[in-house]
């Protein structure tokens, strides 16, 4: 796995360990432990920001996506953040771009990102030209944010999990 990969699987595991699984009517479902509080959870309740901005907000989010086949959204999300916080120079950001490229925007990709084809081409054509800047996945990342705040995240607020963490009820 590439190292952004094996970040968002590690967290999401170790997240998932310290879940107790419960079944409910719609299905099965993880509760996590008390370490989020319900005015933890409360905050994030119309506020993306400070859902993603939280680390235990975006692992359980990042839980949530990978049960409704949206995972790939917040990998690259957390993929292109990790990328920018290296500030790598030379060879090593040119690696480390084509890695995303690779994973989550070239055509080929098994976990590609849903973004307009003039977006996807203007990325591509930077990496086959060697033009790449710490800057060349933001306008994607902008839009995969715009797509989880208006369609995942809004699905995340109904799910029974954060539902029960918003009620206290996560013993």
């Amino acid at each position: 796995k590439q190292w952004y990969q094996r970040r968002v699987a590690i967290t999401a595991g170790a997240y998932r360990n310290k879940q107790k699984c419960t079944m409910s009517r719609k299905g099965i479902f993880f509760r996590p432990k008390s370490s989020i509080t319900r005015d933890q959870a409360a905050r994030w309740e119309g506020n993306f920001d400070a859902l993603i901005n939280d680390p235990k907000g975006v692992l359980l989010f990042t839980e949530f996506a990978r049960k409704h086949h949206a995972i790939e959204n917040i990998e690259f999300w957390t993929a292109v953040n990790e990328f920018r916080k290296k500030r790598l120079v030379g060879d090593k950001l040119n690696d480390a771009a084509r890695r995303i490229y690779r994973t989550f925007v070239s055509n080929q990709s098994e976990k590609q990102i849903n973004i307009k084809d003039v977006i996807r081409n203007d990325i591509q054509r930077n990496i086959h030209n060697n033009n790449i800047t710490m800057e060349i996945f933001n306008e994607a990342q902008d839009k995969i944010y715009i797509l989880m705040k208006t369609d995942v995240f809004p699905r995340f607020l109904c799910d029974e999990t954060y539902l029960c963490l918003t009620r206290g009820d996560n013993s």
